[in-house]
């Protein structure tokens, strides 16, 4: 019996069709290539969160059934960003263990996996996403919610949004390139329920949303800059925008207002927008505020960041910045004696 070294290949082997997807930030699918590589420890995560790599991984063999099965894995990393072997590995045994080396129905009808500490369950927004943007991508119908979205979005004065399930708001935010549909949202976005606004925003986070659709969000907020749940919501939402220019204009400008110092608007641009923390004004203000904050959200963040690859170098720059203010200067020092102790 051969060894088996990577999920890659233990999915290979077992004569499946599978497709990768990085959950840590937004679900982002990613090529099976680059998941080798990841996973290998020959490139770092590109978008780690708490010291781990997130995926979702949607599997299927066509040959021996319809059905699709979905794992959720989480795979700790080393200070470079790399998954450490040796957990892979023990996910691996795991995995054989419950399943054989070729999925065999026999030994797991459902490929569940036993409870360990390599598997995680999604919100139930993401998990509503993953589905519809699985389905997608695998040209598998959306469900029945689909329709009972759109006719709420029509005339929201004749139906109840909170009838609406989360389904349904996922599936229509995954079918947005359809121009009809987004041309629907763009003229009903401002007359629905603020709670459906904003579970919108939410689903949104996991999309690459256009110019349009984009803009809308910015001009919704632009009209209630006061409104923080509001900014909250537009900020998920604009997480894989394709206007990137007009998101950093939109942080920048954020991080100056008063709703930029709090904890929560911190912590939503480093878990969703740290690409624009690139930008060296943006750093320069992001991480001022950050040290002016609670000393627990210095030393959460900081390590975060610092961990993912196209920030890294930036991150590790701000310790040897000659114009650290007094309070940057002992958030450091106390982020450093504390790893110490």
């Amino acid at each position: 019996m051969s060894t088996i070294n990577t999920i890659s290949e233990f999915l290979l082997q077992a004569g499946t069709d599978y497709r990768i997807f990085d959950m840590a930030r937004g679900i982002r699918p990613i090529e099976s290539q680059f998941f080798l590589d990841i996973e290998s420890a020959i490139k770092p995560a590109p978008y780690p969160r708490q010291q781990h790599a997130w995926f979702g991984i949607l599997f299927f063999n066509k040959q021996l059934s319809q059905e699709h099965y979905i794992w959720f894995v989480k795979l700790p990393l080393d200070e470079q960003g790399l998954v450490i072997g040796a957990a892979r590995q023990q996910f691996l045994q795991i995995v054989i263990e419950a399943l054989g080396q070729s999925l065999e129905k026999d030994n797991n009808p459902n490929n569940q996996l036993p409870e360990n500490p390599f598997t995680f369950v999604p919100n139930q927004q993401q998990l509503a996403d993953f589905n519809s943007i699985g389905r997608v991508k695998l040209a598998i119908p959306l469900s029945e919610h689909l329709a009972t979205t759109v006719q709420y979005i029509t005339k929201p004065e004749q139906h109840d949004w909170r009838t609406i399930p989360l389904q349904g708001i996922a599936d229509f935010t995954a079918s947005l390139d359809q121009n009809r549909l987004k041309q629907l949202f763009l003229k009903q976005f401002s007359t629905l329920a603020p709670d459906m606004q904003y579970a919108l925003c939410t689903s949104f986070e996991n999309h690459q949303i256009d110019e349009q659709v984009s803009q809308l969000l910015i001009d919704w907020y632009q009209q209630d800059p006061q409104d923080e749940k509001r900014l909250h919501s537009v900020l998920r939402g604009l997480t894989q925008s394709q206007i990137q220019g007009a998101v950093e204009h939109l942080v920048s400008s954020v991080l100056n207002h008063a709703h930029g110092n709090s904890s929560a608007t911190l912590m939503l641009i480093a878990a969703r927008h740290w690409q624009h923390l690139q930008h060296p004004s943006i750093l320069s203000l992001y991480m001022e505020l950050l040290a002016n904050s609670d000393h627990d959200l210095f030393s959460g963040l900081y390590p975060d960041l610092v961990q993912i690859p196209a920030l890294r170098e930036d991150m590790l720059k701000v310790l040897r910045w000659p114009e650290k203010s007094p309070k940057l200067t002992q958030a450091i020092g106390q982020l450093f004696g504390q790893n110490a102790k």
